[in-house]
């Protein structure tokens, strides 16, 4: 099982990544999707196992693949702790103005930045939520309820209807078949929800 991270280890990783990146005379754009994007941007989610980001170069950078190496192996995460594999569940819907927010750069001490960092509107992130509907799996289920459930909270959605449309409007072939997010939606225990989840939090 991989390794679990917190929220400072992640930003901690994005420095070396960034402060890398400018020693190397470039500059990485990244947006970040999952648990990681949530564990940055929110106040209900505080571990990850690995940092689904947009589509990477194909071969890596020398200096990326490196770095991602060196990182990994110093905190004993995995292999593919940071992976662009979440690329073919992305919405070509999505604009990345309209529906990404800036996070931040790095590295964070005032050094000239080499990585830029943005996560997905709340709206979009609750859409690749839905669109995963990951609640019935016995290792992940919990967290992506809470998830989709603060994620509603956030956007102002309370019902499956609403919820779907909003499916839909990001992915529409998935919208028009959404038997099991209707379902799970319906018969989803509401505790443990943050009391006032925010995102950006």
């Amino acid at each position: 099982m991989a390794t679990a991270f917190d929220r400072e280890a992640l930003l901690a990783a994005f420095d070396t990544i960034g402060r890398a990146a400018a020693q190397a005379g470039a500059k990485l754009h990244i947006a970040v999707y999952g648990g990681s994007a949530l564990m940055l941007a929110s106040n209900f989610r505080l571990a990850t196992e690995d940092v689904d980001v947009s589509e990477l170069p194909k071969p890596l950078p020398e200096w990326l693949a490196k770095t991602l190496g060196d990182i990994g192996r110093e905190n004993g995460w995995s292999d593919d702790w940071f992976n662009d594999g979440v690329v073919f569940h992305l919405s070509p819907l999505a604009d990345q103005a309209a529906d990404h927010l800036e996070f931040g750069t790095f590295p964070r001490d005032g050094s000239p930045p080499g990585l830029v960092v943005s996560v997905p509107s709340a709206e979009y992130m609750l859409a690749l939520k839905l669109k995963a509907a990951r609640i019935l799996d016995p290792a992940r289920g919990e967290s992506e309820r809470l998830d989709i459930l603060n994620l509603m909270k956030v956007v102002g959605v309370s019902g499956a209807d609403d919820a779907i449309a909003l499916l839909r409007r990001y992915f529409p072939a998935s919208g028009a078949s959404a038997e099991k997010q209707r379902f799970l939606l319906k018969h989803m225990s509401p505790e443990g929800a943050v009391d006032a989840p925010k995102y950006p939090g």
